[in-house]
């Protein structure tokens, strides 16, 4: 193969790489740039599909998030790609924010909804606690996981994930429609030289 390497990278090499890119952040954020500029859709659907990876980042299931992304844009005929170059806003310095953005809105919204819906009673509690309680260790830690961090994390995510979609689609809707024109014009200078 032309462009494969010389000397393979090790596993410490390689997992250092998702974390602190070989020629740097920067570098790597413009690379991606020049990909979504360069997609050869319209501008709404490669904003569209973009805000639907970045939908999908803000979900609990990890290692789903290219699936997740890439249903959205064909369900919605958005950009593919884009929505995966899109998934990219969830990464290894970012999901820690982006957890504890979720978790916290999610609790936060599911606290003020059990205020206003006060409908469950200490007798229906006692049984629900009664039947904790009767659980095995590790079916409690299911239990505990699924209501204290993911169902807090799934209503969080949707919410911020759907702020942070408008705002991404919104911003980049523009920038690629303006690349694309000055694309054109730059074609039909070179085709009358």
């Amino acid at each position: 193969m032309v462009f494969k390497r010389k000397k393979k990278l090790t596993a410490f090499k390689n997992l250092k790489a998702l974390f602190f890119p070989e020629r740097g952040w920067r570098r790597a954020i413009e690379y991606l740039s020049h990909r979504i500029k360069r997609l050869p859709d319209t501008p709404h659907r490669i904003a569209l599909g973009l805000s639907f990876g970045v939908l999908a980042s803000f979900s609990p299931l990890f290692g789903f998030h290219f699936l997740l992304g890439a249903f959205l844009a064909y369900l919605f005929s958005a950009n593919v790609f884009a929505s995966i170059l899109g998934t990219f806003f969830g990464n290894p310095i970012t999901f820690p924010f982006i957890a504890a953005i979720c978790v916290r809105t999610g609790s936060f919204i599911l606290d003020r909804f059990s205020i206003i819906e006060n409908e469950l009673s200490i007798s229906d509690a006692w049984e629900f606690n009664s039947e904790i309680t009767s659980l095995s260790v590790f079916e409690k830690f299911l239990v505990e996981v699924y209501f204290e961090k993911f169902i807090p994390y799934s209503i969080g995510g949707i919410i911020c994930g759907i702020i942070a979609a408008l705002i991404v689609y919104i911003l980049s809707k523009p920038l690629i429609s303006s690349y694309q024109k000055r694309k054109k014009k730059r074609k039909k200078i070179n085709a009358k030289l």
